[in-house]
């Protein structure tokens, strides 16, 4: 018996962390501290997810379509490539690659299972909000990265849930 998507979701995300904190050990501290959260694990756990339900391409394809004016894309276009960007510059990417993504947990949960399980998703994701832009302007970077951090954690659980359901199905 093949092992459960949830298995297999959990090890492709212990391997990307993994492969992430290797390459993290290589730059340089001060670019280490600017890369405080990773969502290299998340997106990859949700192309596996994806790809099992046929739905892979499509949402590599508006990933990469949503994701190419992130700020941090933009300071690259107007800056140059090897400008500096600022912390608030790169916890608005994290922040908006964050927004693309629930989008397509969102997505992956309907292909999954309909609408009970995208609405079990958008539940899930709701508890943590990411901030808005009201709240960067009285918020400390330290509470925005936690707050990212927060839901980069409800991304992950989400993916739990459509894993585990898939499981369910596959055993129906």
């Amino acid at each position: 018996m093949a092992d459960s998507y949830r298995t297999r979701l959990d090890a492709l995300m212990s391997q990307e962390r993994a492969e992430q904190a290797s390459l993290r050990a290589q730059l340089p501290a001060a670019l280490q501290a600017s890369l405080p959260l990773d969502a290299v694990p998340i997106v990859a756990g949700m192309g596996f997810l994806a790809d099992a339900v046929g739905i892979g391409e499509e949402i590599r394809s508006a990933q990469r379509a949503q994701s190419s004016a992130n700020p941090a894309v933009l300071h690259g276009r107007v800056f140059g490539r090897g400008a500096g960007l600022t912390h608030d510059t790169v916890l608005a990417a994290f922040a908006d690659g964050a927004r693309v993504r629930n989008r397509l947990l969102l997505r992956l949960a309907e292909a999954i299972d309909g609408g009970p399980l995208r609405n079990e998703v958008g539940e899930l994701l709701a508890e943590a909000p990411l901030p808005s832009e009201e709240d960067d302007a009285d918020t400390s970077a330290d509470e925005r990265t936690a707050r990212i951090a927060r839901l980069f954690d409800a991304q992950e659980r989400a993916l739990a849930l459509c894993a585990e359901r898939l499981d369910a199905i596959a055993a129906d």
